[in-house]
């Protein structure tokens, strides 16, 4: 489809949209492990969804639904596969990160507002200032969906002869620079235990002239669309729990389903009459429902905040950051749970919980679920100056 004759959908048709592609997606899940990025098939449907358009102003031609309703989406599409659900968490920065720009800019680079960004924020690039902009060079790890992304967003020190440009007397300015997807170079890095489909492969650039309008500051940024979701500049840091959460509950609909035909070892008992799997589901369904709700219920406070014309508070961004960590860290406990449960059918890479265990581990190793973060929120929590540059203070 044209950007002309997508449609506008409701939060409650979009969430429907992404349900209609659970079946498809759980039928192709060997395909998307062993190609190691999204088959163009099933990244053509969740385009088609809107997945990627989920946070794209409407007068841009994106869907532009709150922040509640992106994660909804995110996690029932994790609960068939992990690695669309990550390319989409990732891909739907795209709405984001267009508002880092001025608009003249933004209309040049992100001609298809339907269309995955791939944005590195770790600055492992070198943007050397010259005349209108900048030498760009450098190898960014971890792009996830550049495979099928048609604008990368790369972060490089900003350097001139002089050395790093400061942003303050102790951190050097960190710039992103954008670029079709076809002035960058992918190489092929990702064998990985899990989300294998994601595509997060690397990325080089040698020596690529970006003008001064491709580019921003990302601490302390601006943003330049108005409107509430665009109202703190990193709110798309927080979408990642949505994976984690929909890997548990397919993990847990996957045991529920299992203890119907599976008997207990040595007997005709179903597993479903036994009382370690009746008292072991049941606490799943608390860790996965209490971190659920306390995720969403953060994200729906900053919400407010933001849809009442102001940024989040502080304590605001503290619950979220926490919640976040929480819920991924919950998710792996069921998921383990549940692996466990699973027995010897678990063991097996054609069946769905190896698949999540592996997915679901591997999501936990993202920098932003490590102690760091949850420092941060403690540092709020006691009254303390938070550190983080990703904090509005």
């Amino acid at each position: 489809m044209q950007p002309a004759t997508r449609p506008t959908l409701t939060a409650a048709e979009y969430l429907e949209g992404v349900r209609s592609l659970l079946g498809p997606i759980l039928a192709a899940a060997s395909e998307i492990e062993e190609a190691r990025r999204l088959p163009s098939h099933i990244e053509r449907m969740v385009r088609d969804a809107g997945m990627f358009a989920v946070g794209v102003p409407k007068d841009w031609g994106g869907l532009e639904l709150d922040p509640v309703t992106q994660l909804e989406g995110i996690e029932l599409l994790a609960t068939a596969d992990a690695s669309p659900a990550w390319a989409a968490m990732i891909g739907c920065d795209t709405g984001y990160v267009l508002g880092f720009f001025e608009n003249a800019a933004a209309r040049e680079l992100f001609t298809d507002t339907w269309r995955s960004t791939a944005f590195v924020g770790s600055p492992s690039g070198i943007a050397s200032v010259v005349d209108g902009g900048y030498r760009v060079s450098g190898r960014w790890t971890f792009a996830s969906g550049c495979t099928h992304s048609a604008v990368f967003l790369l972060a490089c020190v900003a350097t001139t002869e002089q050395g790093p440009r400061m942003a303050t007397e102790r951190m050097p300015e960190v710039r992103v620079v954008a670029l079709p997807a076809e002035q960058a170079q992918i190489l092929d890095t990702w064998t990985t235990t899990g989300v294998r489909g994601s595509g997060s492969h690397d990325i080089a650039v040698d020596s690529l002239f970006v003008p001064e309008s491709h580019s921003f500051r990302l601490f302390p940024s601006e943003m330049h669309i108005d409107g509430p979701l665009y109202r703190y500049p990193f709110l798309f840091t927080f979408k990642l729990a949505a994976v984690a959460l929909g890997i548990a509950r397919g993990a847990i609909d996957d045991v529920i389903a299992l203890s119907a035909t599976k008997t207990a070892y040595g007997s005709r008992t179903l597993i479903r009459d036994k009382d370690w799997l009746q008292v072991g589901i049941t606490r799943a369904e608390i860790a996965y429902g209490q971190a659920r709700a306390f995720y969403h219920e953060a994200m729906r406070e900053i919400w407010q905040e933001m849809s009442a014309g102001n940024a989040p508070s502080k304590l605001a961004q503290a619950k979220l950051n926490a919640a976040q960590v929480g819920a991924v860290e919950r998710s792996i406990e069921v998921v383990d749970a549940m692996y466990k449960a699973g027995g010897s059918n678990a063991l097996y890479s054609k069946g769905t919980l190896d698949r999540r265990l592996r997915d679901v581990h591997t999501a936990g190793q993202h920098t932003v679920l490590q102690d760091h973060a949850l420092q941060e929120s403690g540092r709020v929590y006691l009254g303390i100056h938070p550190e983080s540059s990703m904090m509005i203070r």
